[in-house]
């Protein structure tokens, strides 16, 4: 139809008549619009608006009647694939109808706008009053271009006057809009004559307040000028600038907080020196920053626990195994936390070898119980102000690591993991320790104060749990307040449970596939933890799984694969660890089995005796018990050479003792019985059987003493063949540690002295 325009919706924006503007599309829809409209309507289409209670434009009730009737000037294809048009305005045009065509864009009717007639005189006047007001405007108005008055100079159409004048001036859309639906030009003229003398009303107050701000300040300082003259004009139109609110919002959350008044005060008092210090102060930027994070403490927001105690036991088995003792001591809390909710939490350490799953557990345990996480690690922590927090006076002060992790998580009654430490630095910055001690004891941490927040927080409902590799690391005061849980080494039989009923179905999870899918047996599995791994977790074992897993799903699989213990050295190379009951057969060695921060090992102590001066020479980067235990067992045994039928001559020459791996430093109190055994046996000639180990420590009149770290010295020993272990009867009670398939697998004997074991051995 001839009136039929395609039409381009556009929200806030008005195109008078006579005007030009410059637009830059990238919508597909809006291209497609410009280039049919250059191709099938001569460059000519409309241009109108949405209503504002519309986001979507279906009919012609969505948008404004009058439009826009343009011509497309020009149009430019930019290198980004977006084009730049520029359209002219004609004139007002009434829109009659609208409807979707077939490629989606949108066509309309138009109506041409009759103007009434009105006297000749009267338009006269009209243009005279807008061409003076305009001239004025453009005089107080820097901010407008001079060449306005110009343009309209020698203009007597009044419907023209107003479309160039209301296109040139700076309004907001609600007014534009109205002058643009607007088709009265007389009418259309006295709302412009009304929005001039207001504009230049606004600027003229807007000049003079600028001026009697300029005369109490340099002329250099800029940023208070501009500032000071937003506080007048707030004050001179009675408008609230942002900072009242800002000051207004933190009032409202301190008076809705359940705290106690005196903290409130305090908040109070910040509130109002923040208020009166200007934004250009130094002060402003950590004012402000202190204010949100006292603001947004979880002061009395708390979740909810889960208290279905078989709920708790059900999801921790499911996903992690062993550490029984953990699960229950938790399960008895939670259980006397339903009765009594102020029941204190109780502050868990669990020490033990990495990779035997202590974080997991606390990870998990808060999923568990339905309660946040926070992870605080301590490791090499040397500066006490990362736990509790920066004075306000410094430069870039902060809170401490815990308060920021209770803000991060948004409640007061977290689970917070405090992960290594054993391995905290005391230094010149401070002892870290002595903070953890606040934080941790129940007795002080109800009103736990941090040097950033200033005011006393209630720590009591947190519930932490740390962990340690080294129990005799831990500083014995801190040490104290702990409920202090052991977690051991893995045995062969928990590595093959974990990998059969944790590491393959996490795995399958993870790589998404049927896990059933990859069958590894018990006997591959048993070959990987022996041949491939050496360590007293499992997080090796499940690299070693992974790696196989990976392979495996690369290759693509239809049915079942079976992982046979051929297949190892394809998906894994060689074996990394060779038997142990091969490494020798010589004289003067035996097995002393050792534990760690990383679990229980096995090492070699050889001793060799030559000629020379009589000495000790010790290697393997010894500590210093272990070479005070060498030197007591030299001792012992040459007090009581005859009767031990030893050679005292031989006893005299120059003894060399070592210990194997020589780069890895070794101390603690229990090769004594080893070296004096290797000593002896090095004197005598007789081998000792490499199937046997010895631990404890040796006094010199020959008796044995109590040693740490029973379980995780017999579980290394049974993982490397052993099947003879002497140990100090005074640990017989920590065999009710061991698992009884390992205890049934293994010879232990109980001794006193160093005289029961040479009679079993040497006799």
């Amino acid at each position: 139809m001839k009136n039929t325009y395609l039409i381009l919706i556009l929200r806030d924006l008005f195109l008078f008549p006579n005007q030009e503007i410059k637009l830059e599309f990238s919508n597909a829809l809006s291209k497609q619009i410009i280039y049919t409209a250059q191709k099938n309507f001569a460059g000519e289409l409309i241009l109108s608006s949405p209503k504002e209670e519309n986001n979507s434009v279906k009919t012609i009730k969505d948008i404004e009647k009058i439009g826009s009737f343009c011509k497309i000037k020009n149009v430019l294809d930019l290198p980004n694939g977006n084009i730049r048009v520029t359209l002219r305005g004609v004139k007002r045009t009434k829109i009659t109808s609208l409807e979707i065509g077939p490629d989606n864009m949108l066509y309309s009717l138009k109506e041409p706008i009759e103007n009434s007639v009105y006297n000749l005189d009267e338009e006269l006047a009209f243009s005279r009053k807008l061409k003076d007001l305009a001239k004025k405007y453009v005089e107080v108005n820097s901010r407008t271009s001079n060449t306005l008055i110009g343009i309209i100079k020698n203009i007597t159409n009044l419907s023209k006057l107003t479309d160039i004048i209301a296109a040139s001036l700076e309004l907001n859309n609600k007014q534009k809009s109205k002058l643009f639906k607007e088709t009265d030009y007389y009418k259309r003229a006295r709302m412009l004559i009304t929005i001039l003398n207001n504009e230049i009303m606004s600027i003229e107050l807007e000049n003079k307040i600028e001026e009697e701000v300029r005369e109490h300040f340099e002329a250099n300082e800029k940023e208070i000028i501009i500032r000071e003259k937003i506080k007048s004009l707030s004050d001179e139109l009675g408008i609230e600038n942002d900072k009242k609110s800002e000051c207004a919002n933190f009032l409202n959350i301190i008076e809705n907080l359940k705290i106690k008044e005196n903290i409130k005060t305090s908040m109070r008092r910040e509130v109002a020196t923040f208020e009166a210090t200007l934004e250009s102060s130094p002060e402003y930027g950590s004012l402000r920053s202190h204010l949100e994070f006292i603001t947004g403490l979880p002061w009395n927001k708390s979740s909810k626990d889960e208290t279905d105690i078989k709920k708790i036991d059900d999801h921790l088995n499911e996903l992690h195994y062993g550490l029984n003792k953990a699960k229950e001591r938790i399960e008895e809390y939670m259980a006397l936390r339903k009765k009594n909710k102020s029941l204190y939490s109780p502050v868990l350490c669990l020490i033990g070898p990495p990779g035997t799953g202590k974080t997991t557990f606390a990870r998990e345990l808060a999923g568990s119980t339905h309660r946040e996480f926070v992870k605080v690690s301590v490791g090499g922590l040397n500066d006490s102000s990362e736990l509790i927090g920066h004075r306000r006076t410094y430069i870039g002060a902060g809170p401490g690591k815990i308060m920021e992790g209770i803000r991060k998580c948004g409640v007061n009654n977290p689970i917070i993991l405090i992960d290594e430490v054993d391995k905290m630095v005391k230094d010149y910055k401070g002892d870290p320790s002595s903070i953890l001690l606040d934080i941790l004891d129940q007795n002080q941490n109800k009103e736990f104060v941090d040097n950033y927040v200033q005011e006393p927080f209630d720590l009591s409902n947190v519930l932490f749990i740390l962990t340690a590799n080294e129990e005799s690391k831990i500083p014995r005061a801190l040490y104290d307040r702990l409920e202090v849980i052991e977690v051991a080494s893995y045995t062969l039989f928990d590595k093959v449970e974990i990998a059969k009923n944790y590491t393959l179905p996490r795995l399958g999870k993870e790589y998404g596939f049927d896990y059933k899918k990859i069958k590894i047996p018990e006997a591959v599995i048993t070959k990987i933890i022996v041949d491939y791994t050496k360590e007293a977790g499992v997080r090796e074992l499940e690299r070693k799984i992974s790696s196989i897993i990976r392979k495996v799903l690369i290759k693509g699989i239809d049915n079942q694969v079976v992982i046979k213990e051929s297949d190892l050295e394809k998906y894994l190379g060689k074996d990394k660890f060779s038997n142990f009951t091969n490494l020798y057969t010589d004289k003067g060695v035996v097995n002393v089995p050792a534990f760690t921060c990383s679990g229980g090992c096995l090492l070699n102590i050889e001793v060799a005796l030559y000629p020379g001066c009589e000495k000790i020479i010790s290697t393997g980067t010894l500590g210093k018990v272990m070479q005070e235990s060498a030197i007591v067992a030299t001792s012992f045994l040459k007090n009581n050479a005859k009767m031990l039928k030893l050679d005292t001559k031989k006893l005299t020459e120059t003894m060399h003792i070592h210990a194997l791996d020589g780069a890895t430093p070794k101390d603690g109190p229990s090769a004594g019985l080893g070296i004096a055994i290797a000593i002896t046996s090095e004197v005598t000639g007789q081998k000792i059987p490499n199937e046997i180990a010895f631990t404890g420590e040796m006094t010199l009149k020959g008796r044995i003493l109590k040693v740490g770290g029973i379980k995780e010295k017999i579980i290394s020993s049974y993982n490397n063949g052993v099947k003879k272990i002497y140990m100090p009867s005074e640990n017989i009670i920590d065999l009710e540690k061991i698992p009884k398939k390992i205890l049934k697998s293994l010879d232990i004997i109980a001794v006193n002295s160093f005289t029961e074991v040479y009679n079993d051995i040497f006799e």
